[in-house]
């Protein structure tokens, strides 16, 4: 995936409209490079990027839990003449060999206290109905939403990630989406709810209602348990924490076509509404078939008519002033003047009369076929002259609407087709439920969180091997079915597998992971002794550090730069695993890093991160020898400049003052 050009119209500090190129343009050069001084728009740029690609579905740094409109109208800049803003965004993408140019473009209004957005995808410079309706679920086919943090990240925030407890977050949660391990832990539930039920249905009246009690008893528990857990990995960014487990929640949700069920009935009426507007057109095609439509097949010949009609009334106008000229020449050779003349005069002048007369007698010699009359003339001429040609322009017309209705009918029941049922919804929305719920409900302390969870533990352990040892019981004193039984056998073994299938395949890639988290950090940190193993525990996802010694090495050892580089190491190596090439942003790159550890990511970092690096620097990062170290990596530079007369910030060509120019 290649970022060709990102475009701001009146978006935050950008005012007016502004275009900036981001494709490398000389190969080993990937860093295209922004400078600017603080509060001057660099994280505007990350935030339009997020905000183009997902819509409301952006992580954006400055939301701040805003409702989506009241974002979007936060973001027209200031000094707009009318509210209204737009951010559109090209890019590249190869699939199967095949190479495609997409545009999206997103711009909204401000008016009557509300916000329209609007929103649509070219693809090879062609409109994609389809693609712009469920731009959602087909974003994630580019850059998903669930692994777009390993792309784009804020410098000053990811040290965070080099806590050695909170990290198993991020790292679950790669793992997880990179794997698909989430569609396997929910088949492995799945199981287990028919296996109760297949067993409960064979249960008496009084043992079903125990049975059920017991059942609602450990689902109850489990629900708590859950619910303590998710609080308990969240700690002190609880409720942070949560949203970003809602928001994996309704990427889940988009990818399955939620919010296409949801547009359902707008969809149902745009086929209904393209199918009455085909039928009006197709109806106006029919109206001018039945007027003179049908002479436009021999408007040819009604021209040639016309011709032969003009030639007969020129030949009868002949006719008759032959007659005169006849008349005349008698009149003429008889007068005492001209019998005065001299002989050879008079024959000149008579046979030039003669000539003449000979002349317009074959003119005048003209068949009259036609013979049309002054009101069948008349007629005629309308004809050809108007009416034929404004029929044919209103029948161009129409075909061309008919055509137009025919295929905005046809993308109105594709978008239909896209549509997921109720019933493969059903359950996602009350998932999505449950999780808006949880968020609201997070408050307690950490503390009281771990001994409530402890307590449930021993409760829960206590509750299910009863209700196993129950379950069992029942289904061999009422064990009647053959069909229950062999379910039953099958569904155990299949979760056995699945267990065991899932702890393989984490293990595996852990410890893909692992060389590859281990291998950056090497390539960044200058104490390549200082951390000589690296691994990832494939049930909790802890990291674990270990030095030359064999030591364990705690994140209290590491250096405040140390620990960023950690953090840094992290997202390369998961975003490496990925597998996927896209480009990287990075916002205030080198944050509080001392000297060493910064020409360290200049040098072994920001060249090599991805195909493309987008770095958006304050004068006191990259600047300097820093500069100097990233410039022959660099293809293109940009300086973000607040034009305080204006209000605005433009982006101009060049890097900061005193740093020297990109080209």
């Amino acid at each position: 995936m290649i970022l060709d050009d990102l475009t701001l119209h009146n978006f935050g500090v950008y005012g007016g409209r502004q275009s900036i190129a981001l494709t490398p343009q000389v190969q080993g050069k990937p860093v295209i490079l922004f400078g600017g001084l603080n509060g001057g728009g660099k994280t505007t740029l990350v935030d339009a990027l997020q905000l183009c690609l997902y819509g409301q579905n952006a992580r954006c740094s400055n939301r701040n839990g805003l409702a989506y409109e009241d974002y979007l109208r936060r973001c027209v800049h200031r000094g707009a003449e009318a509210p209204e803003a737009a951010i559109q965004l090209a890019f590249r993408h190869r699939s199967e060999g095949v190479e495609q140019r997409f545009e999206l473009h997103r711009s909204w209004t401000v008016a009557n206290g509300g916000t329209r957005e609007r929103f649509h995808v070219l693809r090879d410079g062609r409109l994609d109905r389809l693609a712009t309706d469920t731009w959602a679920e087909q974003v994630e086919d580019f850059i998903p939403a669930r692994i777009a943090h390993l792309f784009l990240f804020d410098g000053e925030k990811v040290e965070g990630y080099a806590d050695l407890d909170g990290t198993s977050g991020l790292i679950a949660t790669a793992i997880q989406n990179l794997l698909g391990l989430d569609i396997v832990e929910r088949l492995v539930a799945d199981l287990g709810v028919l296996e109760r039920r297949k067993r409960a249905d064979l249960k008496g009246p009084e043992d079903r209602r125990a049975l059920d009690g017991e059942e609602a008893r450990v689902a109850e528990l489990e629900r708590a348990r859950q619910t303590l857990v998710v609080e308990r990995a969240a700690g002190a960014n609880a409720l942070d924490r949560a949203k970003i487990e809602l928001a994996s929640i309704d990427d889940l949700y988009r990818r399955d076509g939620g919010e296409a069920f949801e547009r359902r009935g707008d969809l149902e009426g745009r086929a209904a509404a393209a199918e009455r507007n085909l039928l009006a057109a197709r109806g106006d095609v029919g109206e001018l078939a039945a007027g003179a439509a049908p002479l436009l097949l021999v408007q040819d010949l009604l021209a040639s008519l016309a011709a032969r009609d003009a030639a007969e009334a020129q030949a009868r106008r002949n006719q008759d002033a032959l007659a005169l000229i006849e008349e005349e020449h008698e009149h003429i050779a008889g007068l005492p003047e001209i019998a005065a003349l001299p002989k050879s005069l008079r024959d000149r002048l008579t046979k030039s009369l003669r000539a003449r007369m000979e002349a317009r007698r074959a003119a005048s010699d003209h068949p009259l076929l036609l013979d049309l009359g002054p009101e069948a003339r008349d007629g005629l001429k309308v004809l050809l002259g108007s009416e034929l040609p404004t029929t044919r322009g209103r029948l161009v017309a129409a075909v061309a609407a008919e055509a137009s209705l025919c295929q905005a009918l046809s993308d109105a029941r594709d978008s239909l087709a896209t549509v997921p049922s109720h019933d493969v919804i059903a359950e996602l929305q009350s998932a999505r439920t449950r999780s808006r719920e949880t968020v609201a409900a997070i408050e307690a302390e950490q503390a009281a969180r771990e001994a409530a969870l402890a307590q449930l533990e021993r409760e829960l352990t206590q509750r299910r091997e009863a209700l196993a040892r129950m379950a069992e019981e029942h289904a061999r004193e009422r064990f009647a079915s053959d069909d229950v039984r062999r379910v039953l056998t099958h569904s155990e073994r299949v979760r056995g597998t699945l267990g065991r299938f899932r702890e393989a395949v984490v293990v595996r890639h852990v410890e893909r992971i692992e060389k590859l988290v281990l291998e950056s950090f090497h390539r960044l940190v200058r104490k390549r002794a200082l951390v000589s193993e690296l691994r990832i525990d494939p049930q909790t996802f802890r990291l674990e550090l270990r030095g030359g010694d064999g030591a364990a090495v705690t994140t209290d050892r590491l250096s405040a730069g140390e620990r960023q580089l950690l953090a840094v190491a992290i997202l390369w190596g998961l975003a490496r695993a990925s597998g996927r090439p896209l480009p990287t942003v990075i916002d205030t790159p080198l944050g509080r890093l001392d000297s060493e550890h910064r020409s360290h990511l200049v040098r072994r970092y920001f060249p090599h991160a991805s195909h493309q690096v987008l770095l958006l620097s304050t004068d006191e990062e990259i600047a300097g020898r820093y500069y100097d170290d990233l410039r022959p990596s660099v293809d293109r530079a940009y300086r973000l400049r607040f034009d305080e007369a204006a209000g605005r910030t433009v982006v101009e060509d060049g890097y900061l003052e005193g740093c020297g120019l990109a080209h």
